[in-house]
């Protein structure tokens, strides 16, 4: 008799304990949905191409991180009514897909949202570049010419020649691409590499890239050549494209780390493009887009 009392004592005190969790409801949210972030340039031509590879998107509510989201998503948030929604551009820095950060040259997009547990916004983000963004060199084939030339490597094929093909011209169907740079090996084994005309004074403790597009059917190279007074270093590799040749691939090149070494005090730097051929065999390189980026 006195161990069923027991019993029933234990079982009403595990209901009570267990009330609070029957009362409290799960909290429900609102969601944003996100298909694409896309790039809008100035119509003078003075940021170069709005082509990129925007590929996650930071997502803020009043300031509070919600998270990093691959595109496209469905973003859940825990909040409701007026809500400042801020979308950060997220890249893959040198390609790779365990470095991805928001980048740094890309405006912040900004929504004033009134949100409801359940339902979905949806948003068509679009960034431009931030002010005072500076463009060194853009390269973009449109004048029909090239500001390359050849590094003096020892076996290098003709220089980067300018092709108006379509099914060699990034996205030609859109207006304003109709040129774009090639290198053809020409059935042949043969090393390619030039580097920028110019040679560039670049900013210490600051952020610089080099985007490109590019199509290839070898490795394509691109790092920078640091020159003191008249006398060019051993060049830098920084990053290396792998072969695709049905499909265009842009590239985000962080720069800074390797230009900011303390080997590098007092240098300016030419940006190079190499690429290799190792076998007898058809091979081309397609480029297009170029840009060296900093604050």
């Amino acid at each position: 008799m006195r161990l069923a009392i027991v019993y029933k004592v234990l079982l009403v005190f595990l209901l009570f304990s267990g009330c609070d969790k029957f009362d409290k409801e799960e909290p429900v949210p609102a969601y944003v949905f996100i298909e694409r972030i896309d790039l809008a340039v100035n119509a003078d031509g003075s940021q170069g191409s709005n082509a990129h590879d925007i590929k996650d998107a930071w997502v803020f509510a009043n300031g509070e991180l919600i998270g990093v989201f691959e595109l496209p998503c469905m973003v859940p948030i825990l909040k409701k009514d007026s809500v400042i929604l801020s979308v950060f551009a997220g890249i893959k820095v040198n390609g790779a897909a365990n470095n991805r950060k928001f980048y740094p040259f890309y405006e912040e997009y900004k929504a004033h949202l009134f949100l409801k547990p359940t339902l979905i916004d949806t948003l068509k983000p679009i960034v431009n570049y931030k002010k005072g963004v500076k463009f060194p060199w853009i390269e973009d084939f449109e004048d029909n010419a090239v500001s390359m030339e050849k590094t003096g490597v020892t076996a290098t094929v003709d220089s980067l020649k300018v092709t108006s093909l379509a099914s060699e011209v990034f996205e030609y169907s859109k207006p304003g691409n109709r040129y774009s740079g090639k290198v053809d090996f020409r059935g042949k084994r043969g090393t390619f590499e030039n580097s920028s005309i110019d040679v560039y004074d670049l900013p210490r403790g600051s952020d610089i890239y080099l985007e490109v597009n590019y199509r290839s059917d070898v490795n394509v190279e691109f790092g920078f050549y640091p020159k003191l007074g008249s006398t060019f270093s051993q060049g830098v590799s920084v990053y290396i494209g792998y072969p695709d040749p049905l499909q265009w691939k842009k590239a985000y090149i962080r720069l800074s780390g390797d230009i900011n070494n303390s080997e590098n005090t007092g240098k300016k730097f030419r940006i190079f493009i190499g690429a290799i051929n190792f076998e007898d065999k058809p091979a081309i390189m397609l480029i297009d887009n170029i840009k060296l980026v900093h604050f």
